[in-house]
């Protein structure tokens, strides 16, 4: 190998130069131009590849991700996240940085950008479909010329919100127990809830049927026997009838409910009025129905009772509502009854239950609830207050 090559690998082992250059004084001149310009284009492609790489890194950014939606509200804050409904003047955006949608009032908005169409259900009731759904200035695009996005009163309206039947919801469940061997019981416990719901009209029926009896052995001169002894027996149905107004948040309605409790000497109690409510949260995490009226009760106990017959008038309120802030499928519910006596303001009722619902499998899911009454009309010879623990499983639809 000549002296001035520029090195050999490995001269033990290989015999032949992998790598020959041959640089003198004489030759340097001419390639030094040559390194000079190809480091100039080499750093002028790496340039241009650079920025071309923060160009597509910024547009990602603002570009729609997928589903994904650009909502820029009026302050200069820009959010990106999936538009999930239009509802009571505000829209719920779902974010990848939290797991509870985020509602925004629609007169904050300035703009919003989205790849998929949609139908909207506007508050003069017509219905429009954009494609896609796009505001500038608050203003919706590709609809007529100066209609505001304040204007929207749906997003994607169902059938039924657009005026066409009705909206069907359920729930039924049981607790049931069997046994026999050294305690023996039965119980049986079903309760059905449903509510029909239109855009002007809401029909509302709730039943529970509740039996529970021991069995307990008693011994005497002439032999064993058992002894049946019911610690529950009770049964109630109430129906409801609501009218919405024109803001439908608000609606008048009336119920009438009838229930009879054998182990609290009650016969019979009905009571039927008329009430105003409200909704008083309507969004995906809270509902809540508040609800005041008058209630005209009449109660028949049991003959061998010490109370008398009663008939009054009394004021009713009434609260429904639920809550899926636990997340999971799960959701917190609330129902509660009050009616008082407005001649005599010690008799008074009321009816709490609370619970937590799970989904299980199959469809079926679980209820772990407490029901606390409060009954200040009670036979004089009865407890006035009453907690029941129940675990119930169902079928939600």
């Amino acid at each position: 190998m000549s002296g001035s090559s520029l090195g050999t690998i490995g001269p033990q082992i290989l015999t032949e130069p992998v790598l020959s250059c041959h640089l003198t004084e004489s030759t340097m001149p001419m390639v030094t131009p040559v390194l000079s310009r190809c480091c100039s284009v080499f750093g002028a492609m790496l340039l241009l590849l650079c920025s071309q790489m923060s160009f597509a890194l910024d547009a990602s950014l603002l570009e729609p991700l997928g589903e994904s939606s650009i909502i820029r509200l009026r302050d200069g804050s820009t959010l990106v996240g999936e538009v999930n409904d239009i509802r009571d003047g505000r829209l719920s955006v779902k974010a990848v940085f939290s797991e509870t949608p985020i509602s925004i009032g629609l007169e904050h908005i300035e703009g919003l950008t989205s790849s998929k169409s949609a139908a909207l259900l506007l508050e003069d009731g017509r219905l429009i479909t954009v494609s896609p759904l796009k505001v500038d200035r608050g203003q919706l695009q590709g609809a007529e010329s100066g209609l505001a996005l304040t204007a929207v009163k749906l997003l994607n309206p169902k059938a039924w919100e657009r005026g066409q039947g009705y909206h069907w919801q359920g729930k039924v469940s049981s607790a049931l127990a069997y046994s026999r061997g050294n305690t023996e019981t039965d119980e049986l416990d079903v309760a059905l809830a449903t509510v029909f719901t239109s855009v002007r009209n809401r029909y509302t029926f709730d039943g529970t049927i509740e039996q529970d009896y021991n069995y307990n052995t008693v011994v005497t001169t002439s032999g064993r026997s058992q002894q049946k002894t019911a610690t529950a027996d009770n049964w109630k149905l109430l129906l409801k009838y609501d009218h919405f107004l024109e803001d439908p948040r608000n609606y008048v309605g009336a119920n009438v409910s009838v229930e009879a409790d054998a182990l609290a000497d009650i016969d019979m109690r009905t009571y039927i009025g008329p009430y105003v409510g409200r909704k008083l949260f309507t969004d995906s995490r809270y509902q809540l129905d508040g609800e005041l009226g008058f209630a005209f009760v009449k109660t028949e106990y049991d003959p061998e009772a010490t109370k008398p017959n009663s008939n009054y008038t009394g004021m009713n309120w009434n609260f429904t509502g639920s809550s899926d802030i636990l997340g999971g499928g799960s959701a917190l519910y609330l129902k509660h009854v009050g009616i008082i006596d407005l001649q005599d303001a010690q008799q008074f009722i009321l009816k709490t239950t609370a619970g937590l619902s799970f989904p299980l499998f199959f469809g079926l899911e679980g209820a772990a609830e407490v029901t606390v009454d409060y009954d200040g009309t009670a036979a004089d010879d009865k407890e006035e207050l009453d907690q029941v623990y129940k675990f119930r499983v169902g079928y939600t639809w």
